[in-house]
């Protein structure tokens, strides 16, 4: 017998209309914003940062980006540019072995290579024994 997977069931309540919890208080927010700077800035200057604030704070409260809200991914993103990389396996550059004193001549200078070490069946076995403890 086979049983449909449920899905979608972590799904925000809506408010009123397609307003959810934190969409609203994303709005609030932003738009409170607005009306502290209005009180505080000169009002072309306060034109000039609400006709880039309030379509931002539009877009991270409304905005989807692959079934993700913005204001989910916008702080993964800052956080993704503003933060050093670190990547635990580069690949390391080999550096080739000089002799011990240094040649003046352009002479190439010779690299061993040991063997690649080869397995036989007594290791393998050992190796599964230990493998299985």
């Amino acid at each position: 017998m086979f049983y449909e997977t449920p899905q979608f069931i972590k799904q925000e309540i809506k408010l009123m209309g397609v307003i959810t919890f934190n969409q609203l208080w994303l709005l609030i927010g932003f738009f409170g914003f607005l009306a502290i700077l209005f009180f505080t800035l000169n009002h072309i200057l306060w034109i000039i940062l609400a006709l880039f604030l309030a379509p931002l704070g539009i877009i991270l409260t409304f905005g989807h980006m692959n079934g993700q809200p913005m204001y989910k991914i916008f702080p993964a993103a800052i956080r993704h540019f503003w933060l050093p990389k670190h990547y635990l396996w580069q690949k390391e550059k080999m550096v080739p072995i000089a002799s011990q004193k240094p040649s003046t001549t352009n002479e190439p200078t010779i690299v061993t290579k040991q063997p690649p070490k080869k397995l036989d069946q007594q290791v393998l076995n050992s190796l599964s024994q230990f493998l299985d403890q």
